[in-house]
């Protein structure tokens, strides 16, 4: 699995002796849902730069080591004038390698795809705070036309973090979109390759931050993207949407959505082609419902593609393929992606492609 580099306690400038000032912070490396910390090495390299420019300030070496929980951070002393700058302390790793700079992680492929991913605060210092807001960064490209930047939370909502199958989505959606020829997914390739002459229209549905259809908008041209999950992460959501960089004629926007209510006869302009789940299917409480808004989004467009991606976190997990199938809704396409995880292990991430039964004999 993906480990992410998290921030227990975000950076804060203080004040030292006279004249000078001190910046420190608390992380962990752990999973996506928190419940494990990275049990090998890992060098890490600290940089302070400079919110508007990015023109680094200071750097310094960090080890992470197995066995650990978290990490104390404390860089200093500096001048005083330190403090009326808005500065960023990013926290940047590359795999088990030596990083160099505090350039963003790789989302073409796993295999530029690092173990560890990296952290960017917000900015502290000048006209903001001397504590920096509980948000974590992810910068990842830039690579052709993808250089994504999503905003999590630092607290322990898992809703507004990001989530491996998440990553996973993006990479496989970048890669159809580039026409890899390694991946073979005729319904999908059919939909997100060539041109165009009316809008794509997707869906999201337990988006969370967002990243996954942030990245198709930002990917792909005459995509109009919808947003969906419950009104705790829409301020998460919406501060990505701010920040993002749609193509040509894409536009992004956000949804709340209650699974067990009925769907707003306004969604995606009540057509929809692509609808995206990823990473939902962890609780099994919740499987019944989201199957159930699955099957009333396909009656409303009989046409439209699901792209679930899933880790398999326990056995629980299976009813969703049984009470897919019962909802007249069948796999047309199984896929698997392989993330890193720590010891050189890989992880498995399903991508499952549904849709009507008719399209199985197509």
């Amino acid at each position: 699995m993906v480990y992410y580099i998290r921030f227990l306690k975000t950076p804060r400038l203080l004040k030292q002796k006279p004249g000078s000032v001190s910046v420190s912070a608390l992380i962990c490396i752990t999973t996506d849902l928190g419940d494990a910390f990275l049990a090998q090495d890992v060098d890490l390299l600290l940089t302070l730069g400079l919110n508007d420019s990015g023109k680094v300030l200071y750097q310094e070496p960090l080890n992470w080591k197995a066995g650990k929980r978290e990490l104390p951070i404390t860089l200093g002393p500096f001048s005083a004038n330190l403090a009326q700058q808005a500065i960023v302390l990013s926290v940047t790793a590359a795999g088990l390698k030596k990083p160099r700079s505090s350039s963003p992680d790789r989302l073409l492929d796993t295999s530029n795809l690092p173990l560890v991913i990296s952290a960017w605060s917000a900015p502290f210092g000048g006209p903001h705070s001397l504590v920096s807001e509980k948000l974590v960064e992810r910068r990842f490209g830039p690579k052709d036309r993808l250089g994504l930047r999503i905003w999590e939370e630092t607290g322990n909502s898992i809703a507004r973090h990001i989530w491996d199958a998440a990553i996973a989505s993006v990479i496989y959606l970048q890669r159809i979109i580039a026409g890899d020829p390694a991946v073979s997914a005729p319904l999908l390739q059919g939909l997100l390759q060539g041109q165009r002459t009316s809008p794509l229209h997707v869906l999201e549905l337990g988006s969370g931050c967002g990243i996954v259809g942030i990245a198709l908008a930002e990917l792909l041209p005459q995509c109009s993207v919808v947003l969906t999950d419950l009104p705790e992460v829409e301020e998460i959501v919406t501060q990505n949407i701010d920040v993002a960089r749609p193509t040509d004629s894409s536009g992004i926007e956000f949804r709340t959505l209650d699974w067990d209510e009925e769907l707003p006869s306004d969604l995606c302009g009540g057509s929809v082609d692509l609808v995206l789940v990823s990473d939902c299917t962890y609780n099994a409480d919740s499987l019944p419902a989201l199957v159930s808004v699955l099957k009333r989004l396909v009656q409303m467009s009989p046409e439209a593609i699901i792209l679930v991606a899933l880790k398999r976190r326990h056995e629980s997990e299976s009813i969703f393929f049984d009470l897919m199938q019962s909802a007249g809704l069948f796999s047309l396409h199984l896929d698997q992606m392989q993330l890193p995880s720590q010891h050189d292990q890989l992880d498995q991430i399903e991508l499952h492609c549904y849709g009507r039964e008719r399209y199985i004999s197509n």
